[in-house]
């Protein structure tokens, strides 16, 4: 039997430095005391994404906050909390749902406390707290990177002592995505885009930058934004879809290059995937009092019923009578052995595995309007949507429910 201790240390830093998933790193690390040395070594810089999807559960502490009433506004709650300055058991750890092992996990994370969390991609958060900063987080390691505060957006709400900004970080940023990994400190190649502000406009930075930056857009209301073969695209309310070209000489803007020939409902969302080298366009449809529909008694607040998925392709009309580079053509009837998952994440698709099922929309909640409707707040609206059948069921079983934290794909 070898014996693993004696592998050279020159060597176990190449195997270490090569490995690319979480729970790789830690597994190495556990092998024996000397390996386990060079994971402390190298733990702080390896901001690696799990292999299989977590869920980042919400905050343990909002259980022992008083119960929101229709005399008491959610937000006005969360923020008094916030002011007190109390500590709350269970404040700073937060659950993680774990695919793989159909286990819960807790772990000390303070700098995740009382903050809106969305999923960026490549194991990375993005944290809005009330004091109005906004920074990357990595919640395995911990390690953060300071990004240009809320205030810095260049579209505002109006504000004034009887409304604060922070009575809108839960609404203000919708969506983001970053296009690289800032590993080990070197970020210059790493940008974030984001969808902010009352009209969901578009705005980017980078790690170090003071301020956000917009970016010139045809339309307003943008549903989900992609970082797909090194270039940003968005997609709108209506379903058009947008490249971004941030080095514009006349400055940063998006170009329709296809437009929705579907008629959907404004208020149906809509989310950008890449899979198989191809981008998809997928409409989730919703029902329940926040979308109008006053006869679901039962589901009275919101909760998907349906997707549709569309292909993006290249498209050239020797007419002239659709005059943009690509166009929403197949309806896509099967992933095959891929898996989407959306909500307050990085859009992605995976392969199916042994915890992973082929052929699905895993989903979570994030019609953050409908939250305030719901004393619990949002988090009710989760599932895995079989694309054979049409059918919804859980993912987890257990319900987390959060005015400001519901569960979110940690990918």
């Amino acid at each position: 039997m070898a014996d693993w201790a004696t592998v050279p240390t020159d060597v176990l830093l190449l195997i270490a430095e090569r490995l690319e998933f979480f729970e790789d790193f830690i597994a190495f690390g556990v092998v024996c005391k000397s390996w386990g040395t060079i994971t402390s070594i190298l733990g702080k810089n390896r901001t690696l994404p799990p292999r299989f999807p977590w869920v980042m559960l919400t905050d343990i502490a909002e259980k022992n906050y008083p119960k929101v009433t229709r005399d008491m506004d959610p937000i006005d709650m969360l923020i008094k909390e916030v002011e007190k300055n109390e500590y709350i058991e269970g404040m700073h750890k937060r659950r993680f749902f774990s695919f793989s092992t159909s286990k819960t996990y807790e772990f000390e994370l303070p700098e995740a406390t009382r903050k809106k969390c969305l999923g960026v991609g490549y194991g990375w958060l993005l944290t809005i707290g009330y004091d109005l900063q906004i920074n990357l987080l990595h919640p395995f390691t911990r390690q953060q990177i300071s990004m240009p505060p809320l205030l810095s957006f260049k579209d505002q709400y109006v504000y004034d002592d009887d409304y604060k900004p922070q009575e809108v970080i839960n609404l203000f940023v919708r969506k983001a995505v970053m296009s690289s990994n800032p590993r080990n400190n070197s970020n210059e190649d790493c940008i974030i885009l984001a969808i902010y502000g009352e009209f969901r406009v578009l705005a980017f930075a980078r790690p170090g930058d003071e301020v956000w930056t917009n970016v010139k857009v045809p339309s307003r209301i943008y549903n989900d934004v992609l970082y797909y073969k090194g270039k940003f695209y968005a997609v709108d309310c209506r379903g058009d879809v947008l490249v971004c070209d941030l080095n514009d000489v006349n400055g940063p803007k998006a170009t329709i290059i296809a437009r929705c020939e579907y008629k959907f409902r404004a208020i149906d969302h809509k989310y950008l995937v890449e899979s198989s080298g191809v981008l998809l366009l997928v409409i989730r449809l919703s029902r329940g009092e926040y979308f109008g529909d006053k006869e679901d008694i039962d589901r009275p607040f919101n909760h998907t019923t349906d997707f549709y998925v569309f292909n993006l392709e290249e498209w050239h009309d020797e007419s002239g009578s659709y005059i943009y580079p690509y166009r929403i053509t197949t309806q896509v009837d099967s992933l095959g052995d891929k898996s989407l998952f959306i909500g307050y994440n990085a859009s992605i698709s995976l392969p199916s595995s042994n915890c992973v099922k082929a052929n699905c929309i895993y989903f979570s909640d994030d019609n953050v309007e409908s939250y305030m409707m719901h004393s619990y707040g949002g988090g009710n609206d989760t599932g895995i949507f079989a694309m054979e059948s049409h059918s919804i069921t859980l993912h987890y079983a257990s319900k987390f429910m959060s005015h400001l934290t519901p569960p979110i794909w940690f990918i």
